[in-house]
């Protein structure tokens, strides 16, 4: 599973500790914690140094702060290395209970989709539905996204998915570089990925600061917007396997 983090010292050890604790719920899956602390000016990585090995998670620290997109595809890029079957994404700030986890990851690994987003959207979801603001962008951009590959998805901004093996080692080699939750869908649409929604609770931040601040949200919706529309005619590499390009 890929975790990016960035200053996430209060919340991070939190995160490997649930997930520790479904890993011995869970004793036939082998589970990788990959986290990708993003250049980080507090002291993730040296919590990460501390407790990593406690908790079987492998870390990788950027000498600078790329931003999510960047991150992520460091993660993919290391877990396609090692050859997971599924490939989870899910954030370092403790949003995401990993009791979660095989709600999202189950239906990848029967083979019923290729790509499972958790929801907070869809009927029996719980917990956080984030703030009127965030919910409002996020449904501009399923909009979006229904208007531009035909695929409707309406937790479009969630960063908890998970990802069968090709479907990790396509976005491995084209994943979006900045806000990357919204515009993935279009190139996983167009290289003929099968995309489902489940249900999920999720929490709200307890700890830290969020990076997206309501002047960053407008600019976000502005940018991703132009971008993922760009995205419907840009070029893609080829998927390993599966149809071809819509």
């Amino acid at each position: 599973m890929v975790i990016p983090a960035f200053n996430e010292e209060e919340n991070i050890e939190r995160v490997l500790q649930e997930i520790d604790s479904l890993r011995r719920a869970r004793p036939r899956w082998r589970i990788v914690p990959i986290v990708v602390n993003d250049g980080s000016s507090d002291r993730t990585e040296e919590v990460l140094e501390k407790i990593a090995a406690d908790y079987g998670a492998r870390f990788i620290s950027l000498p600078l702060n790329v931003g999510i997109g960047r991150a992520v595809q460091t993660g993919l890029k290391l877990a396609v290395r090692l050859r997971a079957q599924v490939v989870l994404q899910l954030d370092g700030d403790g949003q995401h209970p990993a009791e979660q986890i095989p709600v999202i990851v189950g239906p990848v690994l029967s083979g019923k989709t290729e790509v499972a987003v958790g929801s907070r959207y869809v009927a029996g979801a719980g917990g956080n539905v984030s703030t009127r603001l965030r919910q409002a962008g996020t449904w501009f951009f399923s909009r979006l996204i229904k208007l531009l590959v035909g695929i409707s998805v309406q937790d479009v901004t969630s960063g908890f998915r998970a990802f069968s093996g090709d479907a990790a080692e396509f976005l491995s080699r084209c994943y979006p570089d900045d806000y990357p939750e919204v515009q993935a869908y279009v190139p996983l649409a167009r290289r003929g990925f099968r995309i489902s929604e489940h249900a999920v609770s999720m929490r709200p931040r307890t700890r830290g600061i969020s990076s997206i601040t309501p002047l960053k949200s407008v600019y976000y919706m502005i940018k991703v917007a132009f971008a993922t529309s760009i995205d419907l005619i840009r070029p893609l590499p080829r998927r390993r396997g599966g149809p071809l390009e819509r």
